[in-house]
């Protein structure tokens, strides 16, 4: 057995690419990646054929013949086409009716004819003018007094001024809500009108027994009226009436 040198031991590849191993896995990285670009482009090649057959490949669909150009006959004639059309046409138009002719009858058996005239239809038909209406031609009065313009409970009323309670009287007080010993307050919403009269008047909220008399006090009451600039306008307001009983 031959000594251990130097000279053998600088021979030795101990480290870098020269070592046996690292050139063992160079050697089967790069057969790996040539086998994974194999298989790539097997898949890939195998997909594309799939995807691009041919129907001559797959045969048509159920029930659909395919007919190439060659078995195509002659198209049929654009001239003897037409022609035969217009002669269809020429027969239609000149082909009796079958229906709708008319047939004599007995006279005992027509009816009385009932088709207007052209001179009856024009006559019916002939634009009113205002004057036949009652009124001058020029114009067409609409009267407007039976109708009721007061505005509703709740309504929004333009105004400038309130309306001013000038007077009222006191609602009498029921017998029976005195003998009860019942007392309380009811509010009575009344539409004053343009003159300052209550129009109407009805009870919003208060015990039931003394409803009755204060709406009736409610509608003797007097007002000056609202206001919208110098105009009076009918607007609605609430009048409290309390009923306490005489200690």
């Amino acid at each position: 057995m031959k000594p251990f040198s130097l000279v053998h031991a600088a021979r030795l590849p101990l480290t870098g690419e020269l070592h046996p191993l690292q050139r063992e896995f160079t050697r089967w990285v790069s057969f790996s990646n040539a086998l994974s670009l194999l298989v790539a482009a097997l898949i890939f090649s195998s997909w594309y054929i799939w995807s691009h057959r041919t129907v001559e490949d797959t045969g048509p669909p159920p029930g659909v013949q395919i007919v190439k150009f060659a078995e195509l006959g002659v198209p049929p004639s654009i001239t003897k086409t037409s022609t035969q059309a217009a002669q269809l046409n020429v027969a239609a138009a000149t082909a009796p009716p079958s229906i709708g002719i008319p047939e004599p009858v007995p006279d005992e058996q027509a009816r009385q004819s009932t088709i207007a005239t052209q001179a009856e239809m024009s006559e019916a038909l002939a634009p009113i003018t205002a004057s036949e209406l009652g009124h001058g031609a020029d114009s067409i009065i609409v009267d407007l007094d039976g109708a009721d313009t007061s505005p509703a409970p709740g309504e929004f009323v333009a105004f400038d001024e309130l309306p001013v309670l000038l007077s009222h009287e006191q609602p009498a007080y029921p017998e029976l809500a005195q003998e009860a010993g019942i007392s309380g307050v009811v509010r009575v919403n009344v539409l004053v009108g343009k003159d300052g009269r209550v129009k109407r008047a009805v009870a919003v909220d208060g015990p039931e027994l003394f409803r009755d008399a204060a709406v009736e006090a409610a509608r003797k009451a007097r007002f000056k009226p609202a206001l919208q600039g110098r105009n009076p306008v009918e607007v609605w307001v609430i009048i409290p009436f309390n009923f306490e009983l005489p200690r």
